[in-house]
């Protein structure tokens, strides 16, 4: 055989030789020492794995609207100023304070909890602290 039809030769097996290795990514027919960033082995003996770990999704935003809303004019919630009126205090899940006007004599007990219909106040009535409105009636649950 000519020297020529050898050198080919050996090329050619060479070459079959790289790819029967399995080099990654163009990367060298070297070997790497175990630990280094090229080997796919890692460093306890376990395989490394290749994809990065999955992520946690967005945090669920919560309600926009009070935990205890109720559509229109009904609030619902503690009493924490009772008695026969004419004023009473209302505080909701959330920590809304309600200042509620109703001079028919109601009584409300301190902690009920009620679902009450309310109505903007007519005339300028100090409450006190809280929203104000006049309670037009009001279910204790």
């Amino acid at each position: 055989m000519s020297s020529r039809a050898t050198a080919v030769a050996a090329l050619v097996l060479a070459a079959a030789l790289t790819a029967a290795c399995g080099t990654q990514g163009g990367g060298s027919a070297m070997p790497t020492p175990p630990g280094s960033s090229d080997s796919p082995v890692a460093p306890s003996g376990r395989t490394a794995s290749p994809t990065p770990p999955p992520t946690l999704p967005p945090p669920k935003v919560g309600p926009s609207t009070p935990s205890d809303y109720r559509a229109g004019d009904i609030i619902a919630g503690r009493v924490v100023k009772g008695g026969s009126g004419p004023c009473y205090a209302v505080v909701n899940d959330d920590n809304q304070r309600f200042a509620l006007h109703n001079d028919s004599g109601l009584v409300l007990e301190e902690g009920t909890y009620i679902t009450a219909t309310v109505a903007p106040l007519r005339a300028k009535i100090d409450c006190g602290e809280g929203t104000p409105y006049a309670l037009v009636s009001f279910k204790r649950q």
